[in-house]
């Protein structure tokens, strides 16, 4: 059985649409008939609750500390690790954390929504990651987050691929209107792909759908998804 290849959505900063960007190419590899599995990073377990789960006792974190780990089924072909307060307990140094191999479970497709700023936690994802999607606005916090991934992910052997998503881009906003070329120039190893605000996007993740196949941001996140496919999945 092939080695399912792994997507962490990073980014050290709250609010750069890492969960959105996870579920969204989630979505779109469902469309692909490939199987996925969600880990949520996330101690507020964002994925999670979008996806009508709530997480009482974090999955993500049993794998993490290398205990019994039991995905819960959302849709066919599609389960989750849950995040959740659990993962709280992770942050202060307990224990050396990581993802084992997740070979011959039946994924196609693993994809890590990696929490704000914890690099503990999201470090484990970023080393087990063969593709490392970077998260960030237009503001100077979220580019000095994404500097951090990047260029600790630089040490890597084997480095993953990388790529950083300037979301939530409004070319009406004049920061935002040159904020494409600068980032390019400032992260010149790594694509960049605009993903500008679509209120669809929203919409979905707030009734608690997967993005579908409607509005700008999702045409964004297929030129990602595309991306992701040409460089080879596994």
């Amino acid at each position: 059985m092939p080695k399912p290849l792994f997507i962490a959505c990073s980014g050290r900063k709250g609010g750069v649409a890492k969960t959105t960007s996870a579920l969204c190419l989630a979505s779109m590899f469902l469309r692909k008939d490939s199987r996925v599995l969600m880990i949520d990073l996330d101690p507020q377990g964002s994925a999670s609750v979008v996806l009508g789960i709530q997480p009482h006792a974090s999955q993500a974190a049993a794998l993490l500390r290398g205990d019994d780990w039991h995905p819960q089924a959302v849709l066919d072909e599609f389960d989750i690790l849950t995040g959740g307060s659990g993962l709280e307990d992770l942050s202060g140094g307990v224990g050396q954390l990581s993802i084992p191999e997740m070979d011959g479970l039946g994924y196609d497709v693993i994809i890590a929504d990696c929490p704000p700023g914890s690099s503990q936690i999201d470090r484990p994802a970023l080393r087990a990651a063969h593709v490392v999607l970077v998260c960030c606005e237009a503001h100077r916090l979220a580019v000095a987050g994404a500097a951090r991934v990047l260029g600790e992910i630089t040490a890597y052997s084997p480095r993953p691929r990388s790529a950083v998503l300037l979301t939530r881009l409004d070319r009406r906003r004049g920061l935002d209107r040159t904020a494409p070329e600068i980032l390019q120039g400032a992260f010149p190893d790594s694509p960049l792909f605009p993903i500008r605000q679509d209120s669809a996007l929203a919409n979905a993740l707030n009734s608690g759908m997967l993005p579908g196949p409607s509005g700008r941001g999702w045409d964004d996140y297929q030129d990602v998804f595309h991306w992701i496919i040409e460089i080879g999945m596994r």
